[in-house]
């Protein structure tokens, strides 16, 4: 297993679970906070607006994130409900309705008098309507990684892996989960990695109107300011604030670790537009990278020319609620040679340009 953040805990934990023996390889000593995989929380959300072929794989993923809780005593998922906020015509919008739908989801439409009413943090101007996802909720990184890797046998903590080939005769299966690093280990997936910043907002009213029962986890899409989210108080006195893409490209090596008030002001404003009884005091901040493909979608799959070695990665910053049911696909790849789950819409051949490059969704069923 290369990479230790959720995606290689994931794999390396479901593969740990059928007997397999694992060994995870991480260049620094996860959980750390110099990937993805940190941040103190998480969005997990059914309503996906992204597409509704995600659907099936978070309705398996909440009962893996409690079974992983029950194992360790970690407390890790905190249920929420989410907003989904926007136009009627916003693909944040429109798009979770449409697998609400689709998949006969508890979901519940706001319309603009609704929505104002129920959420007091929130500036609701004319024409916002929201989505309020009941199954959703927030997830805390952190403990969710050392509880994986708690499971594992070996963790190689500090162990850089330089090329596939430094590890591919060593191990009967290689699985590739290296995140912002993974452009270093495979040149046939076109990827780009953003840098992101996050900031913890002070609350500057009644800290009720922000607490976890009150005020779910949401994502709000505006034609102004592209998409942000925020998460309700964790902690009584601030709010978590962030942009949902909109980030500078970088690489792992020179990415800006440094958060300053070029980073800090969108975010202000965002706050200030469209949340109430926040302040403009940030109390912390974190960097992290989004490891993006060009269509905003994962990369599930086995390598082109050796199927013993399989690519989990590239999950363009919405990926951690969907780790342990990519672990447990992951296992089924390496074990079994394939999966009755549906990752059709994963495969890295969506990006060939050569014909050289086959089709491997993975899918058969069993």
């Amino acid at each position: 297993m290369i990479g230790g953040g959720v995606m290689g805990a994931a794999a390396a934990w479901r593969l740990a679970r059928r007997g397999v023996d694992v060994t995870v390889y991480d260049r620094h000593s996860p959980p750390h906070a110099l990937g993805a995989s940190h941040g103190e929380s998480r969005i997990i959300r059914t309503a996906y607006f992204e597409g509704p072929w995600y659907v099936p794989l978070l309705r398996e993923v909440f009962p893996l994130w409690r079974e992983l809780e029950a194992a360790t005593g970690a407390q890790i998922l905190t249920m929420t409900g989410a907003l989904m906020i926007g136009s009627s015509s916003s693909d944040v919008v429109t798009g979770a309705l449409g697998s609400a739908k689709e998949h006969g989801l508890d979901a519940e439409f706001l319309d603009t008098d609704d929505f104002r009413r129920r959420y007091r943090g929130h500036v609701v101007r004319d024409g916002d309507v929201a989505v309020l996802d009941r199954q959703a909720g927030v997830l805390n990184p952190e403990r969710a990684v050392a509880a994986m890797l708690a499971q594992v046998p070996e963790v190689r903590r500090e162990t850089e892996v330089k090329s596939l080939a430094d590890v591919r005769g060593e191990f009967d299966a290689v699985v590739v989960a290296a995140g912002a690093w993974t452009p270093e280990l495979i040149d046939w997936i076109p990827l780009q990695v953003e840098r992101q910043v996050h900031g913890w907002f002070s609350i500057a009213r009644d800290a009720t109107w922000f607490a976890p029962d009150q005020f779910p986890a949401f994502v709000r899409q505006s034609d102004e300011s592209g998409f942000m989210y925020g998460i309700p108080s964790l902690d009584g006195r601030t709010v978590k604030v962030g942009r949902h893409h909109e980030g500078e490209l970088t690489d792992p090596h020179r990415i800006r670790r440094r958060v300053d008030e070029f980073d800090i002001d969108p975010l202000r404003l965002l706050t200030a537009t469209y949340m109430r009884g926040v302040s403009g005091h940030v109390a912390r901040t974190v960097t992290c990278m989004y490891t993006n493909t060009p269509d905003g979608h994962f990369v599930i799959d086995f390598k082109p020319d050796d199927r013993h070695v399989v690519v989990i990665s590239a999950c363009s910053g919405h990926g951690f609620k969907f780790g342990p049911i990519i672990g447990e696909i992951a296992a089924d790849l390496v074990c079994d040679g394939g999966t009755r789950r549906d990752i059709s819409h994963f495969s890295a051949a969506r990006f060939a340009t050569s014909p050289e490059v086959p089709h491997q969704d993975g899918h058969r069923d069993r």
